[in-house]
């Protein structure tokens, strides 16, 4: 069986960046309609797990329906996305090393296992991106592009940020008078002082 060679951080950086905010924006939409959902605080971390994965899915799939580039793959309760033929992305909460988080299954290990073949296509290299929350479970505080070779991290790196805005020029003064006013500072009140007796 032929072993998966590792998949090389220049390529793959390659072959996604046109879709990393389209990847941002479905991870933090997710986040979102979790944050909208009435007592979520009653459910447990792995609920939360599930749900948002379940957002992200329904998300990925409307975003990326229709886009030549992309090919939805489903599997079992979960769905992969095959990006221009070469790459096999999943979407996964990160756990403390930054790897998807998972229940060891066989699908699991097909994907993280790169002496396993995902599919009978040409060998194609299998990423995960990642969302970590911060420690109070608040919001996403990383999104990362990971490659694993089973329970060892290989390499990461963020999923690029939208630019930002424009930054607007300050106001400027009204004209006349350039001097700002003259602050004074007040004299300090006398306290009486307080004796023994």
């Amino acid at each position: 069986m032929p072993i998966m060679p590792a998949p090389p951080l220049e390529l793959i950086k390659k072959v996604l960046e046109d879709f990393e905010l389209r990847m941002r924006e479905i991870l933090e939409g997710a986040w979102e309609d979790w944050q909208t959902m009435t007592k979520r605080a009653l459910l447990s971390p792995r609920s939360r797990a599930s749900i948002v994965f379940d957002f992200i899915k329904a998300r990925a799939l409307l975003e990326f329906d229709g886009d030549r580039n992309i090919r939805a793959i489903p599997k079992g309760q979960t769905v992969h996305f095959l990006f221009r033929d070469r790459v096999l992305v999943r979407f996964k909460k990160a756990n403390s090393s930054g790897l998807g988080s998972n229940i060891e299954t066989q699908a699991v290990i097909e994907f993280v296992d790169p002496q396993f073949p995902l599919f009978a296509l040409p060998p194609i290299y299998n990423i995960e991106v990642c969302y970590r929350l911060d420690k109070l479970a608040t919001r996403m505080a990383l999104l990362a592009v990971t490659a694993r070779q089973r329970n060892t991290k290989l390499w990461a790196y963020e999923l690029n940020r939208p630019t930002s805005a424009a930054v607007l020029p300050m106001p400027e003064p009204p004209p006349g008078d350039s001097t700002p006013p003259e602050v004074r500072p007040r004299k300090p009140l006398d306290k009486p002082e307080h004796g023994g007796e």
